[in-house]
């Protein structure tokens, strides 16, 4: 074999100098499993993912279109003199935590799309037979139009918790019993000053220099969600201090019954999950959708006398083993088996990653870095992409030991 042969079997790299490398050169050999080591610090993700990683994507980008490298943005170079031989590269790192509360094991996966498939083409809708015309796929997304309206597909919901709100049962409000009250005595999200707040409490029989332990259950309701028993005028300032500010002209304020507390801080949760208003909410599970993230419509749709949602709920070990044993009607028999066989080689990658005590429905957020690592990599196997170099970040962390075996047998 020429020299010239034996480079274009491997990557070379000639003075990397990211980070903590100092004018490095090495050749790295394709279609091999390679190993960076090296103690905290001597640059292993500086070479892996800042020079080999970074130029890997950077000229692969460069291929694609002038508008698409405009939407995608731009890609540095390395601090490297030259690298050759270099083929489109994939980071799988554990650095990108999973935020998105929309992420589950199944969709990281791409299982919910065959179940989402399965179900449209092969499940029954109550009322109708087995030639009932097929669904469509979107109605069991719960990022689209399956999403249950109540919680919009999250399956959750937040609610605020009123022993949240109470900084010290043994003061009044006006004494700042509740964690909402500012240093000049305004309880934040009342929209009344403490004055107002008071007449409406002498409406009911009490006032606001009772402490809040004190008060009946009856009377905190008042307080915390309204009242129209009658009307007052609402704003943070009486109209004689606005009276005395400049460059405006001060108007009455208006009038209507009183809204409370709570519902004034759920209605701007229905918006926008303010970071302010979650301090005082506790997450539960929708009260609509059992926490499926589905509408009802998607729900009722049955195969296998199952719901998507309960077949979501299964273990990764658990559905290959359904679909394992799984048995299609003659007319079903060509679509349900390549779904079946897609379902089983995911799986199958799955389970040889050592993640088969998870949970289709399971939130991507409450994985950890290992388990999100591995659930894209067998993501990425199973696309069958070809001539790519991927570039792992400690791909056995959080695997038992007698799984690194099964690890590298997918790795190869």
């Amino acid at each position: 074999m020429s020299a010239t042969e034996s480079v274009r079997r491997a990557i070379e790299i000639r003075g990397a100098a990211a980070h903590n490398l100092k004018n490095v050169d090495l050749d790295i050999p394709h279609h091999k499993l390679v190993v960076v080591t090296g103690v905290s610090g001597s640059g292993k993700s500086s070479l892996a993912f800042d020079t080999v990683c970074v130029e890997g994507q950077r000229r692969y980008l460069e291929s694609f279109s002038t508008r698409a490298r405009s939407l995608l943005g731009k890609m540095g170079r390395p601090e490297a003199e030259r690298i050759d031989n270099l083929s489109p590269a994939i980071a799988v790192d554990q650095k990108t935590a999973v935020r998105n509360p929309r992420s589950t094991v199944g969709t990281m996966s791409e299982l919910y799309d065959h179940l989402r498939l399965l179900y449209a083409r092969l499940g029954e809708r109550p009322g109708t037979g087995p030639d009932a015309p097929p669904l469509s796929r979107g109605m069991f997304s719960f990022n689209g139009v399956g999403a249950c309206p109540a919680c919009r597909g999250l399956g959750v919901e937040d609610a605020i918790d009123p022993e949240l709100l109470i900084a010290d049962p043994g003061r009044t409000l006006r004494e700042g019993a509740l964690r909402i009250t500012t240093d000049s005595g305004y309880i934040i999200y009342s929209q009344v000053t403490m004055d107002v707040l008071d007449q409406v409490c002498r409406a009911h029989g009490f006032d606001v220099d009772i402490p809040w332990r004190d008060l009946t259950d009856e009377q905190r309701r008042v307080v915390l969600y309204g009242s129209d028993r009658i009307r007052i005028p609402f704003g943070k300032h009486t109209l004689e201090s606005r009276l005395k500010w400049s460059g405006i002209t001060a108007r009455p304020r208006q009038e209507g019954f009183y809204n409370g507390i709570i519902p004034v801080m759920e209605q701007i949760l229905g918006r926008d999950r303010n970071k302010n208003i979650l301090r005082f909410a506790r997450t539960r599970s929708c009260s609509v959708c059992a926490g499926t993230r589905l509408k009802e419509e998607a729900r009722a749709v049955r195969f296998a006398g199952m719901g998507i949602a309960a077949m979501a709920a299964l273990t990764i070990e658990e559905l290959d083993g359904l679909f394992g044993g799984m048995e299609f009607a003659p007319r079903n028999s060509t679509v349900g088996e390549e779904i079946r066989a897609a379902v089983l080689r995911r799986t199958g990658l799955l389970r040889e990653l050592g993640l088969q005590y998870l949970t289709l429905d399971r939130p991507g957020p409450s994985l950890s870095g290992g388990e999100a690592q591995r659930i894209r990599l067998a993501a990425i196997v199973g696309a069958g992409l070809r001539n790519v170099t991927y570039v792992l970040d400690e791909p056995s962390i959080g695997l038992h030991p007698r799984d690194n075996d099964r690890l590298l047998a997918v790795l190869r």
